[in-house]
């Protein structure tokens, strides 16, 4: 499946998970990564310093699990709709779809320009040489653990991530040698 189709996969699952919880929806990622899939739902916080503490986290775990790319669908005030952008180091595509609440319906999605997807989404994926430390890499584990902050769940098994040391054993250094970065 290319990132064109994963995205659009994504935004309807977003749409579907509105109509199910009947509420906003928080950002959602797919994480792509040599395992399979992660998913992690965050709420996001209204404190801009906080929010970049937990935007940073997960461009970590995509560090951690040395993701190529990955998704992120979030629900849009003005206009109301939700939007779903995926990120590889090739490329970024995004779509949204319009929301109409009485009754609940949604827009066939319509596609973005480039100049209408920020960069701090792209930003997130990491490129050129990362390196994430022991302490890190615990820090992670905790935050993303079945009884973590925002649980990642595996999307193809359906486990959570485990806090514990199960993972790439006591690797700390990750190499990313994209062309172009």
């Amino acid at each position: 499946m290319g990132l064109r189709e994963l995205v659009l996969a994504d935004l309807k699952r977003a749409q579907r998970l509105i109509a199910l919880i009947e509420d906003d929806l928080d950002p959602q990622f797919r994480i792509a990564s040599p395992e399979g899939d992660w998913w992690i739902g965050i709420t996001l916080s209204t404190d801009a310093k906080e929010r970049k503490r937990q935007l940073g986290m997960v461009s970590r775990f995509m560090a951690w699990k040395l993701a190529p790319a990955f998704t992120q669908a979030v629900e849009l005030e003005e206009p109301a709709a939700v939007a779903c952008v995926g990120c590889s180091h090739e490329e970024t595509v995004g779509y949204l779809s319009l929301i109409e609440r009485k009754p609940l319906r949604f827009s066939e999605p319509i596609a973005l320009a480039a100049d209408q997807i920020g960069d701090e989404i792209s930003a997130l994926l990491p490129r050129g040489v990362v390196s994430l430390t022991q302490v890190e890499i615990d820090e992670l584990k905790r935050y993303f653990a079945a009884d973590g902050a925002f649980p990642a769940v595996h999307i193809t098994s359906g486990e959570l991530e485990r806090n514990s040391g199960w993972h790439r054993g006591s690797c700390c250094s990750y190499q990313w040698r994209w062309l172009g970065c």
